[in-house]
């Protein structure tokens, strides 16, 4: 009995150090990772935001980011610029709500293969109007949103490398104006900054 108690005690010994360790290791990481999120936030708080007026609409962005009216015909366009690099679009007059109308699910095998690998694509189901209604092969979400008392439709993209991050608003003002914002820079600090901003959207709908 005396044997047996003593081995106990000999495993024993050799495995608390190995637990130990374990937890030491996994407090460690623990520790950087609390580190890592406390610095984040404080970047995050930290970062200046500016107010920019798009006719009777307005929004914030951080101080680093400019917008710059770019040149159209049938609406105004103003480009978002990260530093030297354009990152979105902000578009205030006609423009569509957001749609994906670049394929189309066809049951039709020769169909199929005809256009599957053309401009406007075609994928094969054999439950289409299943697969359209769910939006199977849709690139982007889609869903509305109450932006300070507006109605939008926000977009994000499925995957990181793949279809854009917008926000749409179908009427503006008396005149039936549209707003959007679309951005093509699908990074996860992108698609988190975003969010946020388009929560600072404010619209003076009484405006003529």
């Amino acid at each position: 009995m005396m044997k047996k108690f003593s081995f106990f005690l000999f495993t024993l010994n050799i495995l608390i150090p190995k637990y130990k360790k374990i937890a030491l290791k996994t407090g460690a990481h623990l520790l950087l990772f609390c580190c890592f999120l406390m610095i984040w936030s404080s970047c995050c708080k930290n970062q200046e935001f500016v107010r920019h007026t798009i006719v009777n609409t307005s929004l914030s962005l951080p101080k680093s980011m400019v917008v710059k009216k770019e040149r159209a015909k049938d609406s105004q366009v103003y480009s978002i610029n990260a530093g030297d690099k354009r990152i979105g679009y902000i578009y205030y007059g006609d423009y569509k709500s957001f749609e994906e109308d670049s394929f189309f699910i066809t049951d039709d095998k020769e169909l199929y293969e005809k256009y599957k690998n053309r401009e406007l694509k075609a994928y094969f189901s054999k439950n289409t109007e299943r697969d359209s209604k769910n939006g199977i092969y849709n690139v982007n979400y889609y869903y509305y949103d109450t932006i300070n008392k507006h109605r939008a439709q926000v977009m994000m993209p499925k995957k990181m490398n793949k279809g854009f991050i917008g926000i749409h608003f179908d009427s503006v003002d008396i005149h039936k104006n549209k707003m959007a914002i679309i951005v093509n820079d699908l990074s996860e600090e992108n698609k988190e900054l975003f969010f946020k901003i388009f929560k600072t959207i404010k619209i003076n709908s009484i405006q003529h």
